[in-house]
């Protein structure tokens, strides 16, 4: 007999790091994260990029 309901596998993490004994598992990627790092970059390089000229 199958069940009704299949059981879904877990979706595979977006990122997985080994390192020595270090074992780092990211489920999902941050878009929070992302975007206010993107914007700090973004805000750093024109600044730089003014302040050159």
């Amino acid at each position: 007999m199958t069940p009704r309901q299949q059981q879904k596998k877990p979706p595979p993490p977006f990122l997985e790091l080994r390192i020595g004994g270090v074992h780092v598992v990211v489920q999902h990627l941050p878009h929070r994260l992302i975007a206010v790092l993107s914007s700090v970059a973004g805000a750093a390089g024109g600044a730089f990029w003014v302040s050159g000229r």
